[in-house]
């Protein structure tokens, strides 16, 4: 059992729409200073933070200098975030302010994806070949060497966004024109990994490394998750194997504490790394993990900062296995939705929601933004939870019309 020293009696947590953070910090006894944008803050404020600093724009300057004048009023044990967009300030805020947390190189490694798969060229991680490429003749350079088909992305992308399979050379300008609309760059090309993809979700304490759950992924059209389901249905070997490959990735990267997510793919020839993040899962996945193990990853971040005794090897009260589904309706403007409570009537769902609303356009699937909601089932096996969730998303409706795009 490892206690964290030193154990904190504040945070400052960085952005988040949701308040399941802020939540899990004042159950650890902690006090809350929220710092965010104003014209995105959420409406939960003032009933889960003990004290707001709103700020105009949430750029990582104007977050920095915001979260160092907290501290200078009242000072906070540490910074946390669970979003991407600050993961870089929040590690600079702690590093100036001499506060224990994973470094600014740390979450540099990890942010962007071309440093990473520098570090992890020297480690005891399997080797995937990559380059960081700004221009078209760069990426056929990359081809060149390590033939076709590779996949080109934005280093520092999210949400599939940008994410191109670029299959042969003819298809290099396309491809490139695609990413480049996500994100002008720069970009990385790295081997296509053939396989089913998975991620493995992890807690760090003090630099050592613990197994919470393996969520195996499901994929739509440019890469986009239509799913997820915990625990994966793999073999024992199989999840050892994928551990391995995890722990040897977190230990390159210096990851000392805090909850982790890395995204695989099961090659013919064994796991591969595809990303990692110092941040939980996305998606709902802390929510799959609670339901399929019992262990509130939020919860499991904020006890240890709070300094109470952690003990991973617990029994744990889980249902048995968890899934998402996610909607992804035809592009178009929305004419009609609905079956929320359809959904929720279903067996074994504990969530139903829509983000879509009526008139909005749906676009074409390209990145996670473009899905319309999601369902969340339970079921006393994989496979059974995995049925719930996708016949209970069934029941969600949201019909769009091409020809209501008409001006």
């Amino acid at each position: 059992m490892t206690l964290r020293s030193p154990a904190v009696s504040s945070v400052l947590i960085v952005g988040g729409r949701h308040p399941s953070a802020a939540r899990a910090a004042r159950r650890a006894g902690l006090h809350v200073h929220y710092l965010g944008v104003r014209d995105r803050a959420p409406g939960w404020l003032d009933a889960e933070a003990d004290a707001v600093t709103l700020v105009d724009t949430g750029d990582a300057e104007s977050v920095i200098t915001a979260a160092l004048a907290v501290h200078a009023e009242r000072p906070f044990g540490v910074a946390i975030t669970v979003s991407d967009l600050y993961i870089e300030a929040v590690a600079v805020v702690n590093e100036r302010l001499g506060l224990l947390a994973n470094t600014t190189w740390t979450t540099r490694a990890v942010h962007d994806k071309a440093v990473m798969r520098d570090v992890l060229r020297d480690s005891r991680t399997v080797p995937v070949a990559a380059a960081r490429v700004t221009t078209a003749d760069q990426a056929r350079q990359f081809a060149a060497g390590s033939g076709y088909p590779f996949i080109l992305k934005p280093v520092d992308g999210t949400g599939s966004r940008g994410v191109t399979l670029v299959p042969d050379e003819e298809s290099l300008d396309a491809a490139l024109a695609h990413t480049v609309e996500a994100d002008p760059g720069p970009w990385i090309a790295e081997e296509y990994l053939e396989g089913p993809e998975f991620s493995v979700e992890t807690f760090s304490c003090a630099g050592e490394h613990h197994l919470l759950a393996v969520t195996e992924k499901f994929k739509g059209a440019n890469f986009v998750e239509t799913g997820h389901l915990v625990p994966a249905r793999l073999s024992p070997e199989t999840v050892r194997a994928m551990a391995a490959e995890v722990t040897a990735c977190l230990d390159a990267v210096d990851v000392k504490e805090g909850p982790g997510h890395t995204e695989l793919v099961l090659t013919d020839r064994g796991p591969r790394v595809v990303e990692t993040h110092v941040r939980p899962g996305g998606d709902g996945i802390v929510e799959l993990v609670r339901l399929a193990t019992g262990v509130d990853v939020q919860q499991l971040t904020f006890d240890w900062l709070a300094g109470r005794p952690l003990d991973l090897n617990l029994p744990r009260d889980a249902s048995g296995a968890a899934a998402t589904w996610f909607l992804t309706p035809p592009p178009g403007r929305v004419t009609d939705l609905g079956g929320v409570q359809e959904a929720l009537s279903e067996e074994g769902v504990t969530e139903a929601y829509l983000t879509a609303a009526q008139g909005d356009v749906i676009e074409e699937l390209r990145s996670s933004a473009d899905r319309a909601g999601a369902v969340i089932a339970v079921g006393d096996t994989p496979d059974a939870a995995l049925h719930r969730a996708r016949r209970a998303v069934g029941r969600l409706k949201v019909l769009t019309s091409q020809t209501s795009l008409a001006p």
